[in-house]
């Protein structure tokens, strides 16, 4: 019986492991779903199951901190739970943290159960979830703390999908979730500013792709961070810039830090790898919110990811049906807004992060992996190749040369309308581990629907 105590589930051999400390040869002893050890090369503890990884490097799991699979709801012809982790798998994410933009919004401890209960059946990989900053009931805040949301999300934008607060209520809801050790997360572009100036352009009969990005200006976000900085310093909440795309944003973000505000920002690889070319070759197959933008300003975003100003990354993987599209005949302003990428977020920063711009691979797990963990509160499981956290990984082979194609995509739009179709990418991600178990290898999910877990917060680390 000891000695069947002693006996690990399964060991990685012959791996690059990146540590948060850097790249090590070496090896990865899995017991009941745990990193049990990491030994040196020659080391190698009796296992039931063996895995070569054959010199690849095995990076953290991703953890995608921002991705919409919109369950339950109307849209499932688009995504759900089933087909967004698939995808997550493939692109080396082995937690999502998903928006609470589904039906009924997770505004309250019957919603946060329902979305449960849906997503239970369908999962592969692990998830937490969102809750949506209520506009009236606050009293939900510690409902939905109880239940497990890791944060609240809230607009300063119009959305269709939610309801906008008033600064008043904003600030009330701000003061009320500063006792919870929660933080908001804010799509911070001016709604004023951007509704207006849409409407001033759509009068005028301006169209495309480039349209939109001139509708929502640099300083529709500049200002909204500026307001969320300043109620941040004035109620002490702690918050969180989702998707950032604009880098003119960069003084008033370190202004705000240097003032003592507590926030983290976050950026896309849809606004590291495309610009503003990409919007008018795509039109409405390119058209998210905020805007991708030009190619100057992905250099300085790039800038603040390489000197640490922005924490982390998100896909904000919101896909849509061709038809979604389509049926507006190429009217910008009538498609809805969003893009997928869950399924390349891994790949796409090999290639753009480490392959192109040096990057070393600890800072891009740190960017990818540890700093999203930590800051939702799931650092007590996932987020590092540690001793005692669980035992995901993505298997990565740098030099691996290939073209995306729709087509063979792992969700269930197959489309070639999207600006990643005929990508080349230089990194691909050949096999991902969710705690000990392989749920994607060489481009076939192998885990069973429903094996993935729901992971509930805990903010003590």
């Amino acid at each position: 019986m000891k000695n069947n105590d002693k006996l690990m589930d399964r060991v990685i051999t012959g791996g690059r492991l990146v540590l948060e400390s850097g790249v090590i040869e070496g090896n990865l002893a899995i017991k009941d779903g745990k990193i049990a050890a990491i030994t040196a090369p020659d080391v190698q503890l009796p296992a039931k199951e063996e895995t070569n990884a054959n010199d690849l490097m095995v990076f953290p799991g991703v953890v995608d901190p921002h991705v919409h699979f919109k369950e339950p709801g109307p849209g499932q012809s688009r995504e759900d739970f089933g087909s967004g982790t698939r995808q997550a798998a493939a692109g080396g994410v082995t937690t999502t943290v998903e928006m609470p933009l589904s039906q009924p919004l997770v505004t309250s401890r019957d919603a946060f159960a329902h979305k449960y209960e849906v997503a239970k059946p369908q999962v592969v990989t692990d998830y937490a979830l969102w809750g949506l900053l209520p506009a009236d009931e606050l009293e939900r805040v510690k409902e939905l703390v109880e239940c497990g949301c890791v944060a609240f999300k809230t607009f300063l934008s119009t959305d269709p999908d939610a309801p906008k607060l008033t600064d008043y209520r904003l600030l009330e809801a701000m003061k009320e979730v500063n006792k919870y050790r929660r933080f908001i997360g804010f799509h911070a572009e001016n709604a004023d500013i951007i509704d207006s100036t849409a409407e001033a352009m759509q009068k005028a009969g301006i169209n495309g792709g480039l349209a939109h990005l001139q509708s929502r200006p640099d300083i529709a976000e500049i200002e909204a961070i500026s307001r969320i900085a300043l109620f941040a310093e004035e109620t002490g909440c702690d918050i969180h810039i989702c998707h950032l795309s604009s880098a003119r944003a960069r003084d008033v973000i370190q202004h705000a830090r240097s003032r003592g505000v507590s926030m983290t920002v976050e950026t896309l690889p849809s606004y590291l790898v495309l610009d503003d070319s990409d919007l008018q070759r795509c039109g409405v197959f390119g058209k998210c919110n905020p805007p991708i933008r030009s190619l100057e300003n992905q250099a300085t975003l790039w800038d603040m990811v390489l000197k640490g100003e922005i924490d982390m990354l998100g896909s904000d993987h919101c896909p849509y049906t061709d038809d979604d599209r389509l049926k507006h005949d190429g009217d910008i302003w009538s498609v809805p807004p969003g893009l997928p990428g869950i399924e390349l977020m891994l790949p796409l920063m090999l290639d753009a992060a480490i392959n192109q711009r040096g990057m070393k691979p600890e800072r891009l797990a740190q960017l990818m992996s540890s700093n999203p963990a930590r800051r939702f509160g799931l650092g007590r499981r996932k987020g590092a190749i540690q001793v005692g956290l669980d035992a995901d990984f993505a298997l990565a082979d740098l030099d691996h040369q290939w073209v995306y194609e729709g087509k063979y995509s792992l969700g269930k739009q197959k489309s070639s309308l999207t600006p990643w179709e005929g990508k080349k990418i230089k990194g691909q991600v050949l096999e991902t581990i969710v705690r000990g178990q392989t749920v994607f290898r060489n481009g076939k999910i192998i885990a069973e629907p429903g094996s993935g877990e729901l992971i509930q917060p805990d903010f003590e680390k």
